[in-house]
């Protein structure tokens, strides 16, 4: 449920947010709230949390603002790491959350998750790191991926999620649990 409502959030309210703003950012609830929405996709870090939210206004707006437009100038898949530093730069934010950031601001950039990493590019072993090169080669392979489907890098990795979701099973808690 918590899902649910921060995915129709994350897709269709931060993303319009951001790029309606001239020039696009995030603010700095809206940064504490897209970690949020991370951990729920995935797993919880509650410092990530903490650390986002003693981020100032100014501090996020202005790395979100620079990332955007790094990215924006970016003119091949390559400079993309260019425009991750500006994010990656706010203390508790690596890679994956500043691909969080860019996709906000343009569907042909992928969120950096678990499920698109396993399927876009077989790994997903413990040598496996969340840094700008395996970013890089990620999007690479979410594009292509979308060109021979008809979708954006940002819908593969939604449709590989929901997927990955569906193959999951629930999480129990001892009030959901069958007494013998």
């Amino acid at each position: 449920e918590k899902l649910t409502r921060l995915d129709e959030w994350f897709f269709h309210r931060l993303t319009v947010d951001v790029r309606a703003r001239t020039p696009p950012c995030m603010t700095a609830k809206e940064l504490v709230d897209m970690v949020d929405w991370k951990m729920t996709r995935g797993k919880v870090r509650p410092n990530l949390l903490n650390f986002a939210k003693a981020h100032s206004e100014a501090t996020v707006e202005d790395a979100t603002r620079d990332a955007i437009a790094r990215l924006r100038s970016a003119s091949r898949t390559e400079d993309i790491p260019r425009a991750l530093e500006p994010a990656v730069k706010l203390k508790g934010i690596g890679p994956a959350t500043a691909s969080a950031v860019l996709a906000c601001a343009d569907d042909s950039v992928p969120f950096m998750c678990d499920d698109l990493i396993l399927v876009a590019l077989g790994k997903m072993d413990s040598k496996f790191r969340y840094n700008e090169s395996n970013f890089i080669e990620l999007c690479e392979a979410a594009r292509r991926k979308g060109k021979k489907v008809g979708m954006t890098a940002s819908e593969v990795e939604r449709a590989i999620f929901s997927a990955a979701c569906l193959d999951k099973k629930p999480k129990t808690t001892s009030a959901t649990k069958r007494k013998r």
